[in-house]
């Protein structure tokens, strides 16, 4: 091809053609100028003759931007070369009217062959001067080349007066059409070397061809819809000028010019949208040079505009082919179709125009909104899916693929590495510093952003940016290998952490066209957690306390158990105030991805200095995902089934409204669009169970994580007015489809109080890790208050601990003493034991607000317990009668129970109903909080510790009222000895105020006003008279509040806990015989009596009397309840064991001894005999011996029982025994 012979000046040739020499620079005349096209003067270039006849190549190409003297180097070579056409003489050609302007120039002292250059070369050759400028460009094909046929009329009309004598017929008339513009499209693109030809025929002399501005026509369509059409003819035009000098050397000399102007609107987009430009001309400005790969301009096609747009290393080439940019040719290195240059800004004056552009581009660039909402996410919105969407969006168009460069892994790394730093140099708020260590060839480049105001007021209080840029196959690994990258955080030797106080580092990660961004806080440090004032604070709202700089306990811990935990789904269960919900805030708070920079400035400092902020590795989640939150609190005022559900309905519709304003909800589709639509306008056909799993799937495709749901107090939406079956498997199917099976779910909490309604394993919801007092392996400190954070607390408030005397006893107690016996007492089992002093915090925040301060006259009230009603409670425990439970008298009385459990934790869904289970009785009473676990060890303690009567009165097993004090140690050592199945959970009350509360709760059940036939009367009212006439001697008033009392109780509540009764009993037969000795006579009415019991035992009946020691018992925990000081039981006097004896409360000179028997009939005269019996055996045996020496008078007391009715007789010392006559047709009431 006769392209081949194509050369290109070197770069040093370039230089030297464009450079000025000092002192060649003079005034010409007006004519030289104006010959030269020169505005003011003439830069003497003449010698470029020389070089350009010396070269050896027929054809030279000059390669020069505009205003580089391309043109008037060009004229220069016509006026040198051209001769006269006209008027010629026999070998004289020369045209001396031009030989004048290079007479001063300095190719005339140039001499070849003892000639000059002037004599040997000047005016000898015929010339055509070929300006493809002029060239028009039309909007069509035809239209151009109309425009090209034009042009070359004009061409050959210039030499119209040339002598055509030495041409044929043929090429006349060819030459004439040419002229006339009249010729077809084939001729049109031979007409050039038909010109070429014909000169050189008609003059027999080799032909100088002058092409200026070659490229000019393909440059100008290389964007339109023509470009391939014209380029071929355009091309065929200049092979047909080559072939034809193959075939007749027609040419002597060839010189080209070309200037790669490219549209000057697609340069100015290409420059705007091309913000990676910025980045290297801000280290051109800045350091004065930049090693760039630029590509080598292989065709035309790399100058359209879709592949500048695809191939943003072109445009280094443009600016040197412009001119902006030089480069030394000598230092040039090539791989594949790329040049690695050192580029150098080509003059002062260029630099300075850089500059204005430059601030002009940053400043456009800058206004773009996704480029500020990019540039704001690295910088302090955080938001990694903006970023990587931005970046996949950017590198399609940066790799530059299809010029067939392969990219070497660093070279990859190095393109993103500036589209990053690009992006940032854009905004003036940031100082941009790159590693000065810079090592080529590691896999992970560096940068730091610092905002300006920092370094101007030298504040280091502001976040600073940190971005580790690596290259790996899986992008995800990539990132966290960058984020573990120099976890010392030093840069340039500069130790961050000791320097700064928050860094935010990127770790951002490529593969080719794959890439993802994950992002970290790491805390200097002297970062401490944010100070506090001194104002507790006791509300649910996470952000509201931190904003206002209220006290809190750090439980930020459980935010890294959640993350690093592979549960999906939590079901937390705590008291009422235990610090459920606070916590449920802070957990959205960290998780919620805000969806705007004021949001994120509100919330992205409230967990800097807390626990979870220790790990920078949790800080990866921090604001990272979408966050779901329902509350049903407020489902208590809901009064039918139906109300039930449109209070879900509107939770979850204002949940949907919530969520349409943080997403762009026009980007779902039409179909989900209309479903969001429905369930926010809680429309009728809605499948409510599906509703908040498809919310998930929504939220997935907008944020690009699986969403976390919370659910507070859950419990609630469970109310016994959901009496509906249909209804309660609606929400009971919501919950299992909210978190089973849902694929967008990361992580889900249910909060209550009860474990209720999710029990069943058809509920679907099974998925559950479930987490309360009776066990959690998650958070098992994360609820209430442990003993160092109390201690932490009162440092904090200055209470001090001194020494004070407490309500409840007169010991000098400090005051964590008296906090520890008020609050604390709650337990948690976990997977690594029993988390012990476990305090109320609700009380304990309570306390602090109103102790601030204090070193004496400490206040401690109910705080906790006067935060809820106790009517549930209260209408439950009435319902059944659980407060005359042995039990429940028992943890009354300081003793630890063990109940048997189910596997499941879970409460029955019978308690909605009203009809709840002995075992579920004590499950509420514990989720509610008026109950705590113990563990075997605290259990033994406390029975090791207990003194012998309540273990008389709080034991079922009627041979332990019996008990002797060394039986009663033995039978202790058994029950510590006892190994316990797995099943087993031990009960406590966990602190005084609980114990007040029960207290407070039976006073006013006892309270309860009860009508009678006789007269209303309450229960506190009964038993107050009841003792009161045991110490006054009133058999009146004994027996009849006595009998009244009865008549409340359940028959089942006698042989307490024991469902099955005697059929008759015969303790009363066995009561008439004498004791003849004190011991054996009192153990063989014992065997007796439970031999009767036992061999019974099988007849069920519920009019059968209880044996004796049930009324033993009955009365023990009746007078214990009363507070009876000095109360015994069992109590060996005399020749055998008194039943009940204590002091006279109101006479201190006298005793009180009681004696109980079981009369076979409930008639007037067969109690009487009874009661009689009793007295006698007082007296008999001798029970008051013990008792006299130390009391003047002995009270003794015979109560005879049978079922629910009794009759008590009384005699002083030796009198006589005083009857008790009932007038009130058989005691009824």
């Amino acid at each position: 091809m006769a392209e081949n012979k194509l050369k290109r000046l070197t770069e040093d040739e370039n230089q030297d053609s464009t450079a000025e020499p000092p002192n060649k620079k003079r005034k010409e005349s007006s004519d030289l100028l104006k010959k030269f096209n020169c505005q003011y003067f003439y830069i003497d270039k003449s010698l470029l003759i020389k070089e350009f006849l010396q070269d050896e190549s027929e054809i030279v190409c000059v390669t020069r931007p505009s205003g580089y003297g391309k043109t008037t180097n060009l004229k220069m070579l016509r006026y040198f070369f051209e001769m006269n056409y006209e008027n010629i003489k026999e070998n004289e050609f020369q045209n001396l009217q031009n030989k004048k302007y290079f007479e001063n120039l300095l190719i005339s002292k140039e001499k070849e062959d003892d000639q000059t250059y002037l004599d040997k070369y000047q005016g000898k050759y015929p010339v055509i001067y070929l300006d493809f400028s002029s060239v028009i460009i039309e909007e069509t094909y035809e239209a151009t080349i109309e425009s090209f046929k034009s042009f070359i009329k004009k061409l050959f009309r210039s030499y119209k007066n040339i002598n055509l004598k030495n041409l044929d017929k043929y090429d006349k008339e060819q030459w004439e059409n040419f002229q006339s513009g009249i010729f077809s499209l084939y001729e049109l693109k031979e007409s050039i070397s038909f010109l070429c030809l014909s000169l050189n025929e008609a003059f027999n002399k080799q032909i100088i061809l002058l092409i200026d501005n070659y490229e000019s026509p393909i440059l100008n369509t290389v964007n339109t819809s023509f470009y391939n059409e014209f380029y071929k003819f355009y091309k065929d035009v200049f092979l047909e000028i080559f072939k034809q000098d193959e075939d007749n050397c027609y040419l002597f000399k060839t010189f080209i010019t070309r200037n790669l102007k490219v549209n000057e609107d697609s340069f100015k987009e290409i420059n705007l949208r091309n913000y990676s430009i910025t980045s290297n001309i801000n280290l051109l400005l800045q350091y004065g040079y930049i090693e760039k790969a630029i590509p080598e301009l292989i065709n035309y096609e790399m100058l359209k505009k879709d592949y500048i747009e695809k191939h943003r290393e072109i445009f280094w080439t443009l600016l040197v082919e412009y001119g902006y940019l030089i480069y030394d040719y000598r230092s040039v290195t090539t791989i594949s179709d790329f040049k690695v240059v050192k580029l150098k800004v080509s003059t002062n004056d260029v630099r300075e125009f850089i500059k204005k552009k430059f601030f002009e581009w940053k400043k456009n660039l800058f206004n773009v909104e996704k480029i500020q909402n990019t540039i704001d996410s690295l910088t302090s919105n955080y938001d990694e899916e903006r970023i990587i969407e931005f970046l996949k969006d950017k590198i399609k168009s940066n790799l530059g693929y299809s010029t067939g460069y392969y990219y070497y892994k660093n070279e990859f790394i190095d393109k993103y590495y500036s589209i990053i730093y690009s992006l940032l140099s854009i905004s003036d708020k940031y100082k941009i510093d790159t590693e000065i260590k810079f090592k080529e060839n590691d896999n992970i480049r560096e940068l730091l952003i610092i905002p300006k105001k920092n370094l101007k007021s030298n504040n280091n209080k502001n976040d600073i940016v940190y971005i580790i840029i690596n290259y790996n196959d899986i992008v995800k690994e990539g990132c966290i290998e960058a984020l573990d990258y120099n976890e010392n955080l030093e840069f340039d030797d500069i130790k961050l952490k000791e320097k700064y106080d928050k860094i935010i580092k990127f770790g951002i990660a490529f593969n080719e066209k794959i890439c993802d961004v994950i992002y970290e806080i790491n805390y200097g440090n002297k970062t401490k957690e944010k100070e506090m004032q001194k104002k507790a604070y006791t509300g649910e709202e996470f952000q509201d306390a931190s904003n206002k700089n209220f006290y809190l306990i750090d439980k930020t811990k459980m935010i890294s158990t959640l993350i690093n935990s592979e549960n999906n789904a939590y079901l937390i269960t705590r008291p009422r105030r235990f610090g459920k919900s606070i916590n449920l805030s802070m957990i959205k708070e960290f998780f919620e991805k805000p969806i705007n920079e004021i949001e994120n400035e509100d919330k992205k400092f409230v967990f800097d200095g807390l626990e979870v902020s220790k790990d920078r590795k949790n800080m990866r989640h921090f604001h990272k995902y979408p966050v779901i939150y329902l509350n049903f609190m407020g489902n208590n005022n809901s009064e039918d089934s139906s109300s039930i559900i449109n209070f879900l309905k509107a939770e979850i519709s204002s949940v949907f409204i919530y969520y349409k304003s943080r997403i762009d909800f026009n980007k779902l589709s039409e179909i989900q669009q209309e479903e969001w639509n429905k369930i926010e306008q809680k429309s009728d056909g809605v499948i409510l169970q599906n509703t908040i799993k498809f919310l998930c799937t929504c939220l997935k495709e907008f944020y690009k994580r699986r969403c976390i749901i919370l659910i507070d107090e859950y419990d609630k939406i469970f109310s016994e007015k959901l009496k509906s079956k249909s209804m309660l498997k609606t929400i009971k199917t919501f919950f299992s489809n909210t978190f089973k099976g849902n694929k967008s779910l990361h992580f889900g909490i249910v909060t209550g109080c009860l474990d209720l309604g999710l029990k069943e394993l058809n509920s679907g919801a099974n998925n559950f890790a479930k987490c309360s007092l009776l066990k959690d392996d998650y958070f098992s400190d994360c609820y209430g208050f442990t003993e160092d954070e109390l201690n932490k607390i009162l440092s904090y408030f200055n209470i001090s601990d001194s020494k004070e005397k407490s309500d409840s006893n007169k010991k000098k107690d400090g005051i964590k003493e008296r906090l520890k016996k008020k609050y604390d007492g709650y337990s948690c089992f976990s997977n690594e034991g029993i988390v012990k002093n476990i305090y109320n915090p609700y009380s304990i925040m309570k306390f602090v607000k109103d102790n601030v301060n204090k070193k004496e006259n400490y206040k401690l009230t109910n705080y906790w317990v006067n935060t809820g009603s106790n009517d549930e409670l209260k209408s439950l425990i009435e319902k059944d009668d659980y407060n005359f439970e042995i039990e429940f008298l028992s943890l009354l009385s300081g003793r630890i129970i063990k109940v048997s459990n189910s596997e499941d934790s879970g409460i029955d869904d019978s308690y909605l109903r009203k009809n709840i289970s002995y075992e579920d009785i004590w499950k509420v009473l514990f989720f509610s909080g008026y109950l705590t676990v113990a563990d075997e060890e605290e259990y033994k303690e406390n029975i090791k510790n207990m003194n012998d009567i309540k273990i008389k009165y709080t034991s079922n097993d009627p041979k332990v009222y019996k008990m002797k004090s060394n039986e009663i140690q033995k039978y202790k050592n058994e029950l510590i000895e006892t190994k316990e199945s797995n099943d087993i959970i031990y009960y406590k009350i966990p602190n005084q105020e609980v114990l007040n509360n029960f207290y407070k709760l039976i006073e006013e059940l006892n309270n309860k006003v009860i009508k009678s036939n006789n007269g209303n009367f309450t229960i506190s009212e009964v038993l107050e008279n009841f003792i009161n006439g045991i110490y006054e001697k009133d058999l009146k008033m004994i027996n009849e509040n006595l009998n009244k009392y009865l008549i409340q109780f359940s028959s089942r509540h006698f042989p307490i806990s024991n469902k099955k009764k005697s059929k008759k009993s015969k303790k009363s037969k066995k009561s008439k015989k004498s004791k003849k000795s004190t011991k054996s006579k009192k153990t063989t009415e014992s065997t007796e009596s439970t031999e009767s019991t036992e061999s019974t035992e099988s007849s069920e009946s519920t009019e059968s009397s209880p044996p004796e020691h049930v009324y033993q018992l009955f009365l023990m925990q009746l007078f214990f309840n009363l507070s009876v000081k000095g109360l015994v039981a069992e109590q060996e006097s005399g020749y055998g064991i008194i039943d009940i004896g204590f002091p006279n409360k109101k006479v201190k000179e006298e005793y009180i001894i009681i004696e109980i028997k079981v009369s076979d009939k409930d008639d007037q005269n067969s109690l009487s005999k009874a009661c009689k019996e009793a007295i006698n055996q007082i007296d008999n045996q001798k029970y008051d011996e013990k008792f006299t020496n130390s009391f003047s008078k002995i009270i003794k007391y015979g109560m005879a029982f049978n079922r629910r009715k009794c009759l008590i007789e009384m005699k002083e010392n030796d009198g006589n025994i005083k009857e008790y006559e009932d007038n009130e047709d058989d005691n009824k009431t």
